[in-house]
């Protein structure tokens, strides 16, 4: 049996949406005389940043530039755990029961 084709070869996105916000985004949509897809696409093309724009500001956003201070810091900072992590998080867990 052949395989239905699409318009476009783009994937699909589901999302589990409350029923009054779905109304509102028909409503919307048909308000600019868009189906819900485009009108979709176009408020996710104006929202989400292209490539690799991320901020991080006061307001909880990571720019590039953070991202770049970090790995340079990170690669500058020898091995942070000279023991091996398991022995270190077991230790951590008897030290724990322990004290309960």
């Amino acid at each position: 049996m052949a395989r239905s084709i699409t318009k476009t070869n783009r994937p699909r996105l589901t999302l589990d949406i409350p029923p009054a916000l779905r109304r509102r985004i028909k409503v919307a949509a048909a308000a600019q005389d868009l189906s819900v897809s485009a009108y979709v696409t176009r408020l996710l093309d104006r929202s989400v940043p292209a490539g690799r724009v991320l901020k991080k500001k006061a307001d909880g956003t990571i720019t590039t530039e953070t991202l770049g201070r970090f790995a340079t810091f990170r690669a500058q900072q020898p091995t942070p755990f000279p023991e091996d992590s398991v022995d270190l998080i077991r230790e951590a867990r008897m030290e724990r029961d322990n004290q309960l």
